[in-house]
């Protein structure tokens, strides 16, 4: 990128860029199209955009599904219509309750690995069932903890990624998205955790033989790549559809 690339003006909160392709608007009637790339104008001014099943419903576990779905299924078509100057809050505990339920999902999946490593290399299984209760409960509070601070890094590093490049993005509107963003967490966690959980008991229905633990690691290692891919490529669907967002 060119040093001249770092000093360009970021748009102001109240100019009106075409979303289709970042062209301030601004003086342009709503009936004529973007003269650089021909979107109607009337697409750009927000009308379109609206508040997620979450917060336009009463709270509850409805709402909260039905948002998910959207979020995880239906990705593109959900950033597309997403009201991103909304209110903070309801999208903070859409969040946090996504954190919970990947927290669970990562520290099962956690514990079971590591008392299976430590029993496979031949050291007592410290992880016993009798102490189950203090473990788990600790590493799913660490999971919670790293995917929330995760979030609000990543957050910080887009906003200022995007001012540099002249793109306006702020603080507020990429968290709301990244906020939304966290029930992409909830599929990667259950895959996680249902293959540790799946192989342990295939172990002890002697389905497998611990000879197999070469490609159960694989298939971990597989795992964690195609997730990495997947929570970027979906990070990045929600910020292309939000960075010229009018409302």
């Amino acid at each position: 990128m060119s040093r001249a690339a770092a000093h360009t003006i970021v748009p102001a909160e109240s100019d009106l860029l075409c979303e289709g392709c970042g062209y301030t608007l601004n003086g342009l009637p709503e009936t004529g199209n973007c003269p650089e790339c021909g979107k109607p104008i009337r697409e750009s001014v927000g009308s379109d955009r609206v508040s997620p099943p979450w917060e336009a419903a009463e709270p509850g576990a409805s709402a909260l599904l039905r948002t998910a779905f959207q979020v995880v299924f239906h990705s593109t078509k959900f950033y597309r219509a997403l009201a991103t100057r909304g209110d903070r809050d309801p999208a903070l505990t859409f969040a946090r309750v996504q954190w919970w339920l990947a927290a669970i999902g990562f520290g099962l999946t956690f514990y079971f690995h590591t008392a299976w490593y430590l029993s496979f290399v031949g050291w007592t299984n410290i992880l016993d069932v009798k102490i189950l209760i203090i473990i788990l409960p600790i590493a799913i509070a660490l999971m919670y903890g790293l995917l929330s601070v995760t979030t609000e890094i990543a957050a910080r590093l887009t906003t200022w990624e995007a001012t540099y490049r002249g793109i306006r993005l702020p603080l507020p509107v990429v968290r709301r998205g990244l906020y939304y963003h966290a029930a992409h967490y909830v599929p990667v966690a259950l895959l996680a955790a249902i293959t540790v959980l799946g192989y342990r008991a295939l172990l002890e229905a002697e389905v497998l033989q611990p000879a197999s633990a070469t490609k159960y690691l694989y298939a971990l290692c597989a795992e964690v790549l195609v997730a990495a891919g997947y929570l970027f490529k979906t990070y990045w669907i929600g910020m292309k559809n939000m960075m010229f967002a009018n409302r």
